[in-house]
């Protein structure tokens, strides 16, 4: 008898937990638009696969990203709306270090739309390290977006939005292990809704410093 009233209240537990997560997923993942202009002239293949990686990385936080190749689509001509951004990726750029691997550009609110990546810097890296260069493109595009995301104070001491890049950061970049922390997840989608994200984020994340080094 004990052992059926204890079998029939964990059937109730574990429907419990099912309906919570029925009702997560049923609110479903919120969405960007990036307008990517490849000034770099990049190949297809490999800026199609490092998108691909860049949106591996947002999916993790339960947030789906919609390509708009910007050399194909007129559509690219106007002001970006609510949730799109925009995407440069350049040949190079105008920094104090050619440890920086990309930029992000924000108002004095946090609030921004535009961001750079420096390709042959990342290509150099790549050349001299033995990474990925599409899987390093994709990392920093997700960096430089997440930025756009969670503000000027998104820098944290782990996951992908960490300031400084040493061997450990890369390896799990290169394991495919590098993703926003839980605390950003929530933060980005809270900025995609509409709800007040700066609570999202605890107050020893905050870091006021925008350079890419890995």
């Amino acid at each position: 008898m004990g052992f059926r009233r204890t079998a029939v209240l964990l059937q109730i537990v574990l429907l419990c937990v099912s309906l919570g997560w029925a009702a997560e997923e049923q609110g479903g993942p919120s969405e960007i638009t990036v307008m990517v202009q490849n000034r770099a002239k990049l190949r297809k293949e490999l800026l199609k696969d490092a998108e691909t990686e860049a949106a591996r990385i947002f999916r993790a936080a339960h947030v789906t990203v919609h390509w708009l190749d910007c050399s194909r689509h007129e559509a690219c001509h106007h002001i970006p709306g609510i949730n799109e951004f925009v995407l440069n990726i350049v040949p190079d750029g105008r920094t104090s270090s050619d440890l920086v691997y990309g930029l992000t550009f924000l108002g004095p609110a946090g609030e921004g739309k535009y961001s750079d990546v420096f390709f042959r810097r990342i290509d150099a890296a790549c050349a001299q390290g033995g990474c990925n260069v599409a899987r390093f493109l994709g990392t920093v595009a997700a960096h430089e977006l997440g930025h756009l995301l969670l503000g000027s104070h998104a820098h944290t001491y782990e996951g992908i939005m960490a300031a400084v890049w040493k061997q450990p950061v890369l390896r799990r970049m290169e394991m495919g292990s590098l993703l926003f922390t839980p605390e950003q997840s929530a933060a980005m989608r809270a900025r995609l809704t509409g709800e007040d994200a700066a609570r999202q984020l605890p107050a020893y994340t905050l870091m006021r410093t925008r350079s890419w080094i890995p």
